[in-house]
């Protein structure tokens, strides 16, 4: 049985994040969760507390639409609570709201709140009218590229680029394809740019000041507003370790859970003057020149690695039950306890931490240690065969990539 007699769990991706939003659930609630996706990856395999239905049309809107509406005869009688995993599941579940909002729980933002949001340009924009600190932006428009392009920015090089569109951009493949760019001087720019725009990409491009620093610099937050709009969790990470694989830049491997009051009152003017409904997760870089915290960009969901907000006693996922199944008025939390969570073995992390870093991170773990797959109820000799495979794979790339981390 999937849920209780209450409601049904369906989780749809079948990555670390899928794991992370079952083992809350489980936890909380004692459930068993369905996830669908277009292949059963390690994470989510031979688990007891999670059952994937895999469909390689799933990368179809469509066909996301009708596999859910049959689930509605599967599971009658019961709350049908819907989480997404990745920004396209999210995409689908806000753009088909009006097929599937009478059939299941849909805690997002509707869509002209999300066209503001996941757009960088517009999210950049919406910092600036709130008074929420962001790295200084420039935006470059799709197109032929201005020969003159990064001739007269109000920043230095180095410079980062990226994408604004992240619904499309993941999509595309071509040579040197990364996810965020450190460009060195103003021809590399124009080059990388028109290297994107030729692959296919039609959104706008972002130049943002390059604010130097590694891990110690990086932080972490994931939120959950109720549907009045007022956000009423937040929990906050400092980075420890990065995935150093360039085509995977900006994926986490471990964070010390840790309180930042200006943080948490910046984010809370964010949310709640957009009014944002649901779970959110931000990227946010610690500016060393001036000690404030400023925000990079914002997933409509639950990051992939926000099960470190168990580590610190917040559990995300079971925030949707409690408000959208039992009416629950959910009490304000922020989490201020600093424990550690990791997805590698912890030598690893330890080998690789930056020196700065090394002391907190040993201490985060002696007050508490957790890792998302590592689940005791549901260690099976299947189960670790896939978690060891997992691991290994993490800890052979620090070794592989070591030479060409990447920087910022």
């Amino acid at each position: 049985m999937y849920g209780n007699d209450d409601f049904v769990p369906i989780i749809i991706g079948t990555g670390l994040n899928a794991y992370n939003i079952a083992r809350s659930l489980h936890e909380a609630f004692g459930v068993r969760s369905l996830a669908l996706g277009r292949v059963a990856l390690r994470e989510t395999a031979d688990s007891s507390i999670l059952d994937v239905r895999a469909y390689r049309e799933l990368e179809q809107p469509e066909f996301v639409v009708a596999t859910l509406k049959k689930l509605v005869d599967e599971f009658p009688g019961r709350t049908r609570v819907l989480y997404a995993t990745i920004e396209f599941y999210t995409n689908i579940l806000i753009d088909h709201r009006d097929e599937l909002g009478d059939d299941f729980v849909i805690p997002l933002v509707d869509k002209a709140h999300a066209a503001r949001l996941m757009d960088k340009t517009d999210f950049y924009r919406t910092c600036e009218q709130l008074g929420v600190p962001h790295p200084t932006t420039r935006i470059v428009p799709p197109g032929p590229v201005d020969p003159a392009l990064g001739e007269a920015l109000p920043f230095p090089f180095p410079v980062i680029l990226k994408p604004s569109d992240t619904d499309t951009y993941p999509r595309l493949r071509f040579e040197g394809k990364q996810k965020v760019y450190l460009v060195q001087d103003a021809a590399e720019l124009r080059a990388v740019a028109a290297r994107i725009f030729a692959a296919g990409y039609a959104g706008d491009l972002v130049v943002q000041e390059y604010l130097a620093g590694d891990e110690s610099v990086m932080r972490v937050v994931n939120t959950y507003s109720d549907r009045t709009g007022a956000m009423r969790f937040l929990s906050a990470g400092q980075v420890a370790l990065t995935e150093w694989d360039p085509a995977l830049v900006g994926n986490n491997n471990a964070i010390v859970t840790t309180h930042d009051p200006a943080l948490t009152e910046a984010i809370r003017r964010f949310l709640d003057g957009v009014g944002f409904v649901g779970s959110a997760n931000f990227d946010v870089m610690h500016d060393r020149r001036t000690g404030v915290s400023k925000l990079l960009e914002i997933n409509l969901r639950q990051g992939a690695t926000s099960y470190y907000t168990m580590a610190a006693g917040g559990n995300l996922a079971r925030l949707f039950v409690d408000e959208y199944v039992y009416g629950r008025e959910l009490p304000e939390t922020v989490t201020t306890d600093e424990r550690l969570w990791v997805n590698l073995p912890f030598w690893v992390l330890i080998r690789f931490v930056p020196k700065q870093l090394r002391a907190r991170v040993r201490a985060a773990a002696r007050r508490g240690r957790i890792h998302t797959l590592r689940y005791r109820p549901d260690l099976s000799w299947r189960r670790r065969v896939d978690i060891a495979r997992i691991d290994l794979r993490h800890s052979l790339d620090y070794v592989r990539f070591r030479k060409v981390r990447p920087q910022g």
